[in-house]
């Protein structure tokens, strides 16, 4: 078995993304400024910054044309973004997304489609998809509220989405301790 770091010098802050022909990952690491996105090359070759702002959670497109990844904003919230491994920009529609220790993105396999959470309300996520070349938005499901959703997946055939929830459920109570 042949392991080996690919980039000891970067500190990755989230998940990583293979590129669909698996030559390079992209990667959210701090080097010296902040985390921004990196390459990094498979075969052991020297990582190249691909963007001088804060960057998270590179997801590759299908295609591997572009990567999605996300710019903090106010709060909790971030911006979803998009560019090519050559540093240009992708338009993208307008997509907030919430914080979560996951990505909160993912692409339906073989498609320019993006599914994303959202909060919707105090406490509530739903996912909703996003066909990148129109702009269309539309929303996937309707959940409770009092369960939030931190990482899910879409299944190979995109007609799936697993993900977990958490539940809120806590109560106060009084311990009289003895004297």
């Amino acid at each position: 078995m042949n392991i080996r770091p690919l980039a000891p010098e970067l500190e990755v802050r989230s998940a990583v993304s293979w590129s669909p022909d698996g030559k390079l990952v992209a990667a959210a690491a701090t080097l010296d400024e902040g985390t921004r996105l990196f390459l990094i090359p498979a075969d052991g070759g020297p990582p190249t910054r691909l963007l001088d702002t804060p960057s998270y959670n590179p997801v590759w497109s299908p295609d591997g044309q572009f990567i999605v990844y996300s710019v903090p904003l106010s709060g909790s919230n971030m911006a979803v973004k998009a560019v090519t491994r050559t540093k240009g920009a992708v338009p993208m529609p307008d997509i907030v997304v919430p914080y979560t220790t996951a990505t909160p993105y993912r692409f339906v396999p073989g498609t320019r489609t993006l599914i994303f959470l959202k909060d919707t309300s105090f406490r509530t996520r739903n996912f909703y998809q996003v066909d990148l070349e129109s702009g269309t938005e539309r929303q996937l499901t309707d959940l409770t509220p009092g369960t939030l959703i931190q990482s899910f997946d879409v299944s190979l055939d995109g007609h799936q989405i697993i993900f977990d929830r958490q539940k809120d459920n806590a109560d106060v109570v009084l311990i009289d301790l003895p004297r």
